[in-house]
């Protein structure tokens, strides 16, 4: 009973329904969309520990037992510092509920990662349909957005265009980082018949116009990092991927000019279209949550201030440092974060080796589009909250499981799974799925209501865990 629930019951079918769901559906009106997404990932996020305690036993284990043991020990004493971190904190409540919720992500990612392992080309080819069927999605409801303007409003707003889809633009920018790589796999495959890949080529172009319209800066930045590392590091695997994504980026910039310049000025109509690039290189605020970060690393660098505790410093800024690095040290501390940045380091420089010492065949297209995702999204989170926002996140743990179990797609040696690393798992499923349901209740039911007394009081909310992310 359990093999065959496990079979139809996978991780990625999970992380495939929470996904779309939170890109179509807006199920509460009095809901921010923001909270909406933590809501759906709070699901997600408990049945992975369920499914962790029961079906998914052996995958989690197998996916650990396949890291190194270095990296395993690194992660481990990660989490240990954090536990610690979070019996320190002014507000240990708040500070348990990210310390799980960052936990189970992880659990999310390596199940992702065994599943995409044992799967191999049949997980890749649903995991590359789920991430056209988001595009698809996200690109219809905004470009629906763009013909009620032009239609019934008259006016253009660049700022406005995104609002029913993501509650910030800057969080498209965020999953754009990732979906732009990963949209090249499909169009790399030869199999791919010439209607199929002239609709991928318009779908990666509107998603090009569309990073454009978002004025995400940081999103410009990563892919054009990601693009640069991959073409010095690994041209030979990535060639065609750098060409397919620089003729899609050109068709985007003419899409946008005939869509936001040209018709409006056709109909008549005008059209306020921000302009990023006379303050490309303004920090909107960042340098003051640097300097406040670094104020709080320099007074608890050894176990930080706690998870989540930045949001009790209540800034004018924000609820988060907008730096991932900075975040960690804060919060956890520089040895944990110190913890936490070296396997991740360590995974993309042994990705990166892998693209240049092999050649072209299926994985190393598909390791092309993801790693220049995981590269895309690592730059980015050094200037945006892209360890903090829900959907980022779950998107994130799907990028990064993807891109595990490919490479481990090749790793003979037998896995060793001890009697602990059962126990281990079982355990830290029980206590987690505990810690997420009591760190929710009560406040998972009163959101709409927290969030309209931020706005009537005047309190613009600031998103952290909740829209209204200020704590206590």
């Amino acid at each position: 009973m359990k093999l065959a629930m496990g079979r139809f019951i996978t991780p990625l079918l999970l992380v495939g329904l929470a996904l779309l769901a939170a890109t179509g559906l807006d199920w509460d009106a009095d809901l921010a969309w923001y909270d909406q997404h933590r809501i759906e990932q709070i699901g997600l996020l408990g049945v992975t520990a369920l499914g962790v305690l029961t079906i998914w036993r052996q995958d989690m284990v197998r996916s650990v037992a396949c890291l190194p043991k270095w990296v395993r020990w690194a992660l481990a004493w990660a989490w240990a510092l954090g536990l610690v971190s979070v019996s320190v904190a002014a507000y240990p409540h708040f500070a348990v509920l990210e310390w799980t919720t960052l936990l189970l992500l992880l659990g999310l990612a390596l199940l992702l990662g065994e599943q995409a392992r044992r799967g191999m080309i049949q997980f890749d080819i649903w995991a590359s349909r789920l991430v056209v069927s988001l595009a698809v999605v996200i690109a219809l409801k905004l470009m629906a957005s763009y013909l009620a303007a032009l239609v019934a409003v008259g006016h253009l707003d660049t700022i406005m265009l995104f609002e029913g889809t993501f509650s910030n633009r800057r969080f498209f920018g965020q999953v754009a980082s990732m979906a732009v790589p990963l949209l090249g796999y499909s169009l790399l495959k030869r199999d791919v018949s010439r209607i199929h890949q002239w609709g991928l080529y318009i779908l990666l172009t509107v998603w090009w116009m569309l990073v454009i319209v978002s004025g995400t800066r940081g999103t410009w930045v990563a892919l054009g990092a990601a693009t640069g590392v991959l073409a010095l590091v690994a041209w030979h695997a990535s060639y065609r991927w750098l060409r397919i994504q620089m003729l899609s980026a050109m068709a985007g910039a003419l899409l946008f000019v005939l869509m936001f310049v040209w018709i409006p000025l056709w109909l008549g109509q005008s059209a306020s279209i921000e302009d990023r690039l006379s303050n490309l290189a303004t920090l909107s605020g960042r340098d003051e949550l640097w300097h406040l970060a670094w104020m709080q690393i320099f007074a608890h660098p050894w176990l930080g201030l706690g998870p989540m505790q930045f949001a009790a410093l209540h800034d004018r800024f924000g609820a988060h440092p907008h730096n991932a690095l900075l975040q960690l040290a804060t919060e956890w501390g520089v040895p944990g974060m110190l913890a936490f940045a070296l396997p991740v380091a360590w995974g993309l420089i042994t990705l990166l080796a892998r693209l240049r010492q092999t050649g072209v065949s299926h994985d190393d297209h598909l390791l092309v589009c993801l790693v220049a995702g995981l590269l895309a999204v690592s730059v980015q989170s050094m200037v945006d909250g892209v360890i903090v926002v829900p959907y980022t996140q779950v998107w994130l743990a799907f990028t990064a499981g993807w891109a595990l179990g490919v490479y481990f797609r090749g790793f003979d040696q037998p896995v060793i799974v001890s009697r602990l690393m059962h126990l281990g798992s079982q355990t830290l499923a029980l206590l987690t799925l505990g810690a997420l349901l009591t760190g929710t209740y009560p406040e998972i039911f009163n959101r709409a209501e927290v969030t309209k007394t931020f706005v009537d009081s005047g309190i613009q909310p600031v998103p952290r865990y909740w829209a209204a992310g200020w704590i206590p």
